[in-house]
């Protein structure tokens, strides 16, 4: 490797992104310590036949939401599992829905994962703004995956008897206060000081939490920031990527994601879009269709021992009707 790499690159590492996945990381574990998600998943457990379906997909969703995809993925994926093994269902093709639901669900916020984190703070966007575009994409992508979610027999089964799971109010209400803080010190552009409150109350109400800081994952974002902001600047100077905007855009960003998976992808063509809702779509059209396309696709895979062929039998098609549908709106200009 050039030693002069790490010099070279280290200017298109994002500090303000890497700040707010370093906070959202840590509010994550705030409210994993809480028990608040063992009490949700309680709640799930206590419900009977379709009902459960769309609970476990709705709670996917609104987890990554967030904590992000993987966090959620990390606690739905042995709740799916263990609930097949007690009423002997294979938990194949709700894996794979669940997954689909935690990557449509992370995109419904800025913070809900890393490639919004990264737009949000490049393109310095209001709030307001970027829910705008983000909320009618959560919801239409969520009528798919139900309609999708209907391959699935009804399941019948009565309602799991759970024993009662005490909720930590402190770290919970602590983790939902930073949840508020975070967002609003990021829209006015004060990245830094919301990882130090976070940092700062995380020691204070729960030091395990601090401990469950995956640095390795911190440092795999900023090598993507190095080598693929080196990429990004290396294709604008030979000029082999010309200005995206629109459908070009939105489907660039998509199938891109399907080859190098969705963070790369994203830091790659920020330079060469000022199109941001349509790079926003694209990039989460990504996490369905191939599992390369999102990092978290691996986390079910791996949790599971999901086969291959299995996930790419619901994620391709759900890919191929959520990129249909939201390529015709692109070109009709009626969204984004």
């Amino acid at each position: 490797m050039d030693p002069s790499f790490l010099f070279r690159s280290a200017k298109y590492v994002n500090l303000e992104a890497i700040s707010l996945i370093l906070s959202f990381m840590l509010v994550s574990k705030l409210m994993d310590v809480s028990g608040f998600f063992s009490k949700v998943s309680a709640w799930i457990l206590s419900v009977e036949g379709r009902k459960r379906v769309f609970l476990i997909l709705l709670a996917s969703e609104l987890v990554a939401a967030v904590l992000m995809n993987d966090t959620a993925l990390f606690l739905l994926v042995p709740l799916v599992v263990t609930l097949h093994r007690m009423t002997g269902r294979d938990p194949s093709d709700m894996l794979v829905l669940v997954t689909i639901g935690a990557n449509v669900g992370s995109a419904l916020t800025p913070f809900g994962n890393p490639q919004n984190i990264i737009i949000w703070s490049h393109f310095h966007l209001p709030l307001d703004s970027i829910l705008r575009v983000t909320i009618p994409f959560f919801a239409l992508s969520t009528v798919l995956l139900i309609l999708f979610s209907s391959i699935l027999p009804d399941a019948g089964e009565k309602p799991a008897r759970i024993v009662s799971i005490r909720l930590d109010p402190i770290p919970a209400v602590s983790a939902a206060l930073l949840l508020t803080v975070n967002p609003v010190l990021a829209s006015y552009g004060h990245y830094l000081v919301g990882v130090a409150v976070t940092v700062l109350s995380s020691l204070l109400v729960r030091r395990e939490a601090i401990r469950g800081i995956d640095v390795p994952l911190l440092a795999i974002f900023v090598l993507l920031f190095m080598d693929f902001g080196q990429l990004s600047h290396i294709l604008g100077s030979m000029g082999v990527v010309p200005p995206l905007e629109g459908v070009t855009a939105l489907a660039s960003s998509a199938l891109l994601s399907q080859v190098i998976s969705n963070v790369p992808a994203t830091i790659t063509l920020l330079n060469h879009t000022a199109d941001w809702r349509s790079l926003l779509i694209g990039v989460n059209l990504r996490g369905t269709g191939l599992v390369v396309g999102s990092m978290a696709n691996f986390i079910t895979l791996r949790m599971a021992d999901l086969k291959l062929d299995r996930f790419h039998r619901i994620s391709v098609p759900y890919f191929l009707a959520s990129m249909a549908l939201f390529l015709l709106l692109a070109w009709i200009r009626v969204y984004p």
